[in-house]
């Protein structure tokens, strides 16, 4: 089971209470994930990002879309996977998580939050600016450096984290390029 911990605003969104009882821990490889919502040219869009990787989804959140939210980031991360090329059990397990309804919970973690405010302001940018998709923006964040205090003072790419994350992973070269 995949743990998505939110936003008061999507959990608003989501019709869930402010503060959702503690789900259990994730089950999944890559761990518990991150979500907020966020407005672009009035259309709302979904940023979850992976705690443990830096790893961002970049979905359109309108309220039918939200009711399928863990099957299209399912397939958004598979097209990820596939773009870094990654394949092998644990990345099956992570996608075949993300096919069920994920648990969600509220996100008291402020340092993640800063994370996540960044990124949605690096997707508005790219969204604005560049009239790129939100798949093509969730490839431009696999560039974007991510850092965490148990990782060490030096900067990671999230492609990098995810291959580490993921050690059965079998390489096979990148279905497209990431520039």
């Amino acid at each position: 089971m995949t743990v998505v911990r939110c936003s008061q605003k999507l959990l608003k969104r989501l019709h869930l209470p402010s503060a959702p009882p503690e789900p259990p821990a994730a089950g999944n490889p890559l761990g518990e994930w991150c979500a907020d919502i966020d407005f672009i040219d009035r259309q709302p869009f979904a940023l979850l990002m992976n705690a443990a990787t830096g790893t961002v989804l970049v979905l359109p959140a309108r309220a039918a879309n939200l009711r399928r939210l863990h099957e299209m980031a399912a397939e958004q991360l598979r097209l990820l996977f596939a773009a870094c090329g990654i394949d092998g059990p644990a990345a099956h397990a992570e996608l075949d998580a993300w096919r069920q309804p994920p648990a969600y919970a509220r996100n008291t973690n402020r340092s993640l939050v800063a994370s996540m405010n960044q990124r949605k302001y690096e997707a508005w940018t790219q969204f604005a600016w560049n009239r790129l998709t939100a798949f093509e923006v969730a490839m431009r964040m696999l560039e974007t450096p991510f850092s965490r205090k148990d990782l060490g003072r030096d900067f990671h790419y999230a492609t990098d984290l995810l291959r580490r994350h993921l050690p059965d992973a079998t390489p096979r070269p990148p279905a497209t390029t990431l520039h």
